[in-house]
């Protein structure tokens, strides 16, 4: 299945004194989306996390950004937001990332 996903950056500006976060659109692509392999879905069941989902998405320098700083990102998909937890490109074919995500950001 195929859709398009939005990664929002999460940024803490201080303004007048103050702590604020401010969400800003960081990059929006199309994906293919996947579910966990086996021993990774026991694995997650066993730790609580029952809402997880897998992007496959194309592998660029905004995605290696994203990458390096995963707290400050959190993907969107049809209106409900993901926590990025892992985005690792794919041992098959290097043109190509995996971002592991779990709801509720």
């Amino acid at each position: 299945m195929t859709g398009r996903i939005k990664v929002i950056r999460k940024k803490t500006e201080v303004v007048d004194g103050r702590r604020q976060q401010v969400s800003s659109t960081f990059y929006e692509c199309w994906c293919e989306v996947q579910d966990l392999a086996t021993n990774e879905k026991y694995t997650a069941l066993q730790t609580g996390l029952e809402n997880t989902i897998v992007f496959k998405v194309r592998n660029c320098k905004k995605i290696e950004e994203i990458r390096l700083n995963l707290k400050e990102f959190y993907a969107e998909y049809k209106g409900t937001e993901f926590k990025i937890y892992n985005a690792s490109p794919m041992v098959s074919d290097n043109r190509r990332v995996l971002l592991k995500c779990r709801a509720g950001a």
